[in-house]
């Protein structure tokens, strides 16, 4: 009698599992690291123009819907997001200057993608 109990449950516990697992976006998502480059208005030879977006917010957009994330001191992200297709912009008064602008988020993994923004200053 017990051992049916338990048989039963755990039938129960795997259908339900199965189910969720299912899910759009619960193992996908976005990580990466984003600079900011040029990031000196002057540029010199054998030095980096570029540096690590520290506290940089973007915003990704999929059907009117926003979800954000920011940078760690190394210009570090992660993010879970649905599979498919996004906008990307900063998010600050500035809405241009970050590239790419548009990333697809595979599913059911993590992926790779990383960002750099121009802040136009020359």
């Amino acid at each position: 009698m017990i051992a049916r109990i338990v048989v039963g449950l755990g039938s129960a516990f795997a259908l339900a599992g199965c189910g969720s697992s299912g899910m759009a976006g619960t193992d996908s998502g976005l990580f990466g690291t984003v600079r900011i480059s040029p990031a000196t208005p002057v540029c010199r030879t054998g030095s980096t123009c570029s540096r690590p977006a520290r506290g940089f917010r973007l915003v990704f957009v999929r059907n009117g819907a926003q979800m954000t994330t920011t940078t760690d001191r190394n210009g570090r992200y992660r993010i879970r997001l649905e599979h498919g297709r996004y906008a990307v912009r900063p998010g600050r008064t500035l809405k241009r200057g970050l590239q790419p602008a548009r990333v697809t988020v595979p599913g059911r993994r993590l992926a790779k993608r990383d960002f750099t923004y121009d802040p136009g200053i020359r």
